[in-house]
Parts: C-alpha cells; structure tokens; sequence
C-alpha cells in the first residue's frame, strides 16, 4: 500500500506542484497509521444492541468505539514528531501541546478515549489556549488505526446493501467524499469518522438525500479526469466525488487534497463543505 500511495502523490504532485508539501505530509501521516495497525488492540466490538439486522443501524449506537490507548499514545507521539517538521506554525503548537501533557493540564489518554465527535477535544483546546483545529487533527488521526479496526470488527457478519441513508450505518456520521466504484460504477459515500463506505442512490444529493434533479447540479475541471463536485440548492452544500474506477491508487482523501482548487470554486458560489476537512486547515498545513 506504501509503495502505491508514494507513487500516486508523485503522480499528482509532478501534475499540481503547488500541493507537494501537504500530499508529502499526508503520506507520512497515513504511512504512520499503517504501521501503527499491526499492534492495535480492541475489545471485541459488537453492534450496540447485539442484532446485525439492518434495524440495529448504527451500530455502536451511544457507546461509540473502543480505542487501544497504548498503540493510540505512540502514534500521537509519531505525528507530533512529524508535525515539528512539517510548518513553524504546526510545531509551535505541538511544543505547547507535548507542555500541557508534561504540566498533567491535558489528559491524553483520556481525550484519545473520547474521541473527537462530542466536543471535548475542541473544548478542551479553549481551555489550555490551544489550536483547536491542530489538537483535533492530532487526536481523530492517533486513533484512527483503532477506529478502522473497531469498524472491521463491528461489520463482521452484518448486511448494510439496503442502507441508502445520508449518515453512515456504523457510527452515523456525515460522509466526507462521494466515490464511483466498480464496473459499472456504483456510488458509495465515505464516512468521515469512521471510513466506512456505503451505498448510495447515484441521482442525489450525499448530504441531505435531495433526489430532485432540478435543484442538483455539479461541475468539474477540464483538467480533472477523476473529481467533480456536486451542488445541492436545498441544502446549501457540496459533495467532492472521485472516481476510483479511474485511478491507480484509489485513496480518496489524497485526491480529495489534490484538489483544493475546485473547493474555493465550490464555497465561492455560496455551498459549504459537510464535514471541516482538518487537512485544508490553513493555519494547520500552511507554513
């Protein structure tokens, strides 16, 4: 995977040069997680209320994801290094946060335990003075490898080919991307907590589950054989789709950040983006 993923961000870095700094610290971060995968351990994860039915959506229900603290401590510890390298910006930020945790003012373990859906990362930023967008980043990232696995565990013998809602029938989180899979290309929505991917309708819109065609709309660049980004007027919001029949590597989020450009064009006719994308955060990524 390693060796394919370098490949596709030299691809589209010889193409888009201006983006080689962020793709180049994007593959670090995920060769990081890579490894990390091997010593990760969770409980044993189960659909909340023990049924596989598509009834028992989402799955982990209240309780959320079982995170391994030891292998999530050690991968936070990896980004840190690696975000003292990559911008002034970011290292200062990791200098204070490595503080906090020295000072005993930041639980680690306990905001890696927590995870980043309900608010206690960013307020406990607030409360240290500390970037909520960098600490954020640091965390949804250390315990991703502990996500995937708890997601892996949890789909074990469950049917979700009927689900064709907007939110993801693991954790219910909105999607982060709309990709064409497949021959013939099917749509799959892309969580953006977990990564999960379902099925969707191909005609409507990812966000809200508008179907009607007069109040959709996409557009795409010349130059982007693989990328389009769709519009709904109901909503108010945009859907980046890939099309991963296309590429060699399909990693959607490196595509995702290869094409900034049709985001700006995006949030400036008026849509918003669904999810915050915590790798375009200009004071996390810029130098």
């Amino acid at each position: 995977m390693e060796g394919n993923l370098r490949n596709r961000a030299q691809q589209l870095k010889e193409k888009r040069p201006g983006y080689a700094t962020l793709l180049d610290f994007y593959v670090a971060i995920r060769e990081a997680q890579q490894q990390s995968k091997p010593r990760v351990q969770v409980v044993s994860a189960k659909p909340a209320n023990g049924s596989t039915a598509a009834s028992a959506f989402p799955l982990t229900g209240d309780a959320g994801f079982p995170v391994d603290i030891k292998s999530s401590v050690s991968l936070f510890d990896k980004l840190c290094r690696l975000g003292n390298t990559a911008n002034q910006y970011l290292a200062s930020q990791v200098k204070s946060i490595k503080q906090a945790i020295a000072d005993g003012k930041l639980n680690l373990e306990a905001l890696l335990a927590g995870g980043c859906r309900a608010g206690s990362v960013e307020q406990t930023a607030v409360n240290q003075g500390l970037d909520a967008q960098v600490l954020s980043f640091l965390v949804v990232n250390s315990t991703r490898p502990s996500i995937e696995a708890a997601r892996d565990q949890l789909l074990k013998g469950v049917k979700s080919n009927e689900w064709r809602e907007c939110s993801c029938p693991v954790c219910s989180s909105p999607p982060v991307l709309s990709l064409l899979e497949g021959d013939p290309a099917r749509r799959h929505s892309l969580c953006s907590y977990c990564g999960h991917r379902w099925r969707v309708d191909r005609v409507s819109c990812s966000c809200c589950g508008n179907s009607d065609p007069d109040s959709l709309h996409s557009f795409f660049d010349e130059d982007e054989k693989t990328c389009r980004i769709d519009l709904c007027d109901k909503c108010h919001q945009y859907m980046k789709t890939i099309e991963c029949g296309n590429l060699e590597e399909s990693d959607p989020v490196l595509e995702d950040l290869a094409t900034l450009h049709l985001d700006v064009v995006a949030i400036e006719k008026g849509y918003a983006r669904t999810v915050p994308n915590f790798w375009i955060a200009r004071r996390t990524l810029d130098s």
